[in-house]
């Protein structure tokens, strides 16, 4: 019925059941597998938040006692537990790679679903690799296939859920109809989020939504193994999505190997603006003691993440633009642990960002979502300018790092847990 009824959804279904007969090229498998570590080795900042420490404490409660390990800690509790807390200790420092035809992060909805559900079933290293791309895949181009006119927010949690069932379909070896199933179910069931603004500028801790998006993506396919019908006509018979910008090339190539990494620990969209003022900072004669005045100029979707001169909490501070730039100012780099309490109060960054203004550029507004531009002016010793633009944010796709520099960040945050275990996942 679904394949006569609902031929666009059952497409998607069939090519991701059919995905355990294809053989995935080597350098797809390797760049998954840099996904994969990047994204497990977050978790481990993650752990280490205000927002991860908070949730934690209803784990019991809200899951119960289970043999299934969030990462990092000594808590063990049930799958699904597993799965959202491991979730939300990824997406909670905004350390996570993305993908800017998604807007968000795919990997912090597949890859605690792969890792975990993964290991129950016994599957195959191969197996959880290809679970990540299908689930990197189907995430992606629903988000990216959404009809621009109703799109209400760019949060990762509207679509994440989507991703995560696919990954845990594979994994489960679902027919074709019971993914169909897993799919709209999770896609009606995502949580709505408010808009990107109100989500994050506000200091939520639920941030995107992404660990609830996930774990209603594996609820949906675990349940659709025991015939739970979804709303399957979601996409043929709505006009939410652009179907052919949905299927086009599907199965000709992977999105995953386009993504991009972070090299700093905050919101993806002042990425440019950060690097603009860390080659500032590194130039010949430039006086950190002297600055007067500071100006970013940027897209207007950075800016209204901005609520407050000053952020009151670490998730604000995650997409603070003033905030940011002073502490790369400051320190030099821009890891997980300069968003903690005592930052927030810091005197030399509170001083700094006094200097700050950010503008719009409306240049900038209109590339954005395709490229996050920003441009960085500053201004010191009364007479001397500094400016720098940055047109494409760094480890973008075209200008990915190398394993090395993924393997230095992954081991910045593991290593105080004795878990520098990065070989293991190639």
């Amino acid at each position: 019925m679904i394949k006569t009824k609902a031929p666009l959804l059952n497409k998607i279904s069939a090519f991701i059941h059919d995905l355990h007969n294809v053989k995935l090229d080597s350098e797809t498998l390797h760049h998954a597998s840099l996904v994969v570590a990047d994204t497990y080795g977050t978790a481990f900042s993650g752990i280490q938040t205000d927002a991860f420490r908070t949730a934690v404490e209803s784990i019991e409660l809200l899951f119960g006692e289970d043999d299934f390990a969030v990462w990092g800690t000594e808590n063990k509790t049930s799958l699904l537990g597993a799965i959202f807390y491991n979730a939300l200790a990824i997406s909670s420092t905004d350390f996570d790679e993305g993908h800017r035809k998604a807007v968000g992060h795919p990997a912090s909805a597949v890859v605690p679903v792969a890792i975990v559900l993964g290991k129950y079933l016994n599957s195959s290293q191969e197996d959880i690799l290809k679970s990540v791309v299908a689930g990197y895949e189907v995430g992606t181009r629903f988000s990216m296939a959404r009809v621009k006119e109703k799109i209400t927010t760019y949060s990762t949690g509207r679509w994440a859920a989507m991703a995560s069932a696919t990954t845990a379909a594979y994994l489960l070896d679902l027919k074709p109809d019971e993914i169909s199933h897993a799919i709209s179910n999770a896609a009606v069931l995502s949580p709505a989020m408010l808009g990107g603004t109100t989500d994050v500028s506000t200091g939520s801790m639920s941030k995107e939504g992404v660990a609830w998006a996930v774990q209603s993506g594996v609820q949906s396919a675990l349940i659709a193994t025991d015939d739970f019908s979804g709303p399957y006509l979601f996409v043929d018979d709505h006009d939410d999505y652009n179907t052919d910008i949905l299927l086009s090339g599907f199965g000709d190539s992977w999105l995953i190997n386009s993504n991009y990494f972070k090299p700093y620990a905050c919101c993806r969209w002042l990425h440019s603006g950060i690097r603009a003022a860390e080659e500032i900072r590194k130039t010949p004669g430039f006086e950190f003691n002297d600055i007067d005045e500071i100006k970013i100029f940027t897209f207007s979707r950075a800016i209204d993440l901005m609520d407050e001169k000053y952020p009151d909490n670490t998730v604000k501070a995650q997409f603070h633009y003033s905030f940011v730039v002073a502490l790369m100012l400051l320190n030099g780099r821009l890891s997980p642990e300069y968003f903690q309490k005592e930052h927030l109060k810091d005197s030399s960054v509170l001083e700094l960002i006094d200097k700050i203004k950010v503008e719009e550029d409306k240049n900038y507004s209109n590339a954005f979502p395709e490229n996050l531009p920003s441009r960085v002016e500053i201004r010191y010793s009364k007479t001397n300018l500094i400016t720098k633009e940055i047109l494409i944010a760094p480890w973008e796709f075209g200008s990915h790092p190398d394993a090395s520099e993924l393997k230095q960040k992954f081991e910045l945050q593991t290593k105080k847990f004795n878990h520098t275990i990065w070989d293991s996942f190639f």
